[in-house]
């Protein structure tokens, strides 16, 4: 087990894909359990015969950081969020893109002022 200053690196060889995922888990997501084993969840691809498959792994991380279990579930066709939960994640990062590209336009605006004034 690798670890940097706040966080671990696990490795998890999948055993549908069957290849081996590096996971960074934070150390305060560790230490902010309150039961162990926790779940950890991590989404990664695999392609098998020219499919395109995403794939939902489970890990199962004691308070020592050793991952004690694994599940793995395929995504079908099926939505991982539903349309109100997309809206409400999407909602607010436009308005703030909008805010943004606003604040943009008046800088823009008050550096050519100051240009002009030079």
């Amino acid at each position: 087990m690798k670890t940097k200053k706040d966080a671990l690196i696990k490795y998890y060889r999948c055993n549908f894909c069957n290849a081996t995922h590096e996971i960074t888990i934070k150390k305060s997501i560790l230490d902010g359990q309150s039961k162990y084993p926790f779940p950890y969840v991590f989404l990664h691809d695999s392609m098998t015969n020219g499919d395109l498959q995403e794939l939902l792994t489970i890990l199962y991380i004691d308070s020592n950081g050793k991952i004690r279990g694994t599940e793995i579930q395929k995504l079908g066709d099926n939505n991982l969020f539903s349309k109100e939960q997309v809206f409400n994640i999407v909602k607010p990062l436009v308005e703030e893109i909008e805010r943004l590209q606003e604040d943009h336009s008046k800088l823009t605006k008050q550096i050519e002022d100051l240009k002009t004034k030079s």
